[in-house]
């Protein structure tokens, strides 16, 4: 009906109006946009003004009747509950729905990663960085040596080499940090960071200079048993909700990791050698290959392009 869509339609829009006065939001979209110009990781998840404005009650009937079926649906439930009540229950909620959906494709991604700097000016008193570089998609053989050495790089909060080196040392950034980004057609090592506007050139320098120093020095065997130590030992914590295991189960059947994943999950991790993570860090990490997007007002920084 026309009042709910509108009022939704309203909802959504202030909140993207919200979202261009943020840095941090402007700053991941521009990145985005900057890596994959021309398909569609590169659009904005919860659209743009215009597309919001363009949708219509009968493109929301379509998309219903065409996208959603069985075929595409995966189920996840953790709970007090018998498998035949949650068969029945199932069957109550999803029987009602098409068998199969319309197919849908998404070409594959070309990401345009050529150590491009772009910077978006924002009148704000602090900066919000975000960087990226080609990295493992989620089936990679070498995906479980890299989730290792970025947590050492960047991934690990207080005790990664990025954290210490900018924040701790030099007092330079806020925030700083790195994550594995695995798309269905390209895998990102991704990062982000927020600074004062005049140490935004300095914070960019020793996060380079630390990207560079890891692929050629790599790591020692204590940091190494260290790490693996804490990311199995602290797995267990992420399956202290229901929600918490429901999310992981859903991911593992959108993965297709097997049904034993949280079994052998941790043996991936004990299974990486120093030889791997020293390896995988002298191919992969290449600063000068970083796409770096800036929002705010740094001095000494500017656009390549």
């Amino acid at each position: 009906d026309d009042e709910p869509v509108n009022r939704i339609r309203a909802q959504i829009l202030a909140g993207l109006r919200s979202d261009l006065e943020d840095p941090d939001t402007v700053a991941g979209l521009t990145l985005a946009k900057e890596i994959f110009p021309n398909h569609p990781y590169g659009r904005p998840v919860d659209g743009t003004l215009e597309t919001i404005k363009a949708i219509t009650a009968d493109d929301l009937k379509a998309f219903v009747s065409e996208r959603l079926a069985r075929d595409n649906l995966i189920v996840a439930v953790v709970g007090d509950i018998k498998p035949d009540e949650l068969s029945r229950r199932l069957d109550e909620v999803f029987a009602s729905l098409p068998a199969t959906s319309k197919p849908s494709t998404v070409a594959a991604a070309k990401p345009q990663i050529n150590g491009q700097v772009k910077v978006v000016n924002m009148k704000v008193p602090q900066s919000a960085i975000v960087f990226a570089q080609k990295g493992p998609k989620r089936g990679d053989v070498d995906f479980y040596s890299v989730f290792v050495l970025n947590h050492i790089l960047g991934g690990g909060g207080f005790t990664s080499r990025l954290y210490d080196e900018i924040r701790e040392k030099r007092g330079l950034a806020y925030s700083i940090g790195s994550y594995l980004y695995p798309l269905e057609h390209v895998g990102l090592i991704q990062g982000y960071g927020g600074t004062a506007n005049k140490r935004v050139d300095k914070t960019l320098k020793v996060l380079k200079n630390e990207w560079q120093k890891m692929a050629d020095d790599g790591v020692n065997k204590e940091v190494l048993s260290d790490t693996k130590t804490y990311l199995t030992g602290s797995f267990p914590l992420r399956l202290t909700s229901s929600g918490r295991i429901a999310a992981i189960l859903v991911s593992m059947q959108l993965e297709g990791l097997g049904i034993d994943y949280l079994d052998r999950r941790n043996g991936y991790i004990e299974a990486v050698t120093l030889k791997e993570v020293n390896r995988v860090a002298k191919s992969l990490l290449d600063p000068e290959n970083l796409v770096v997007v800036v929002v705010g007002s740094p001095s000494g920084v500017t656009s390549t392009r």
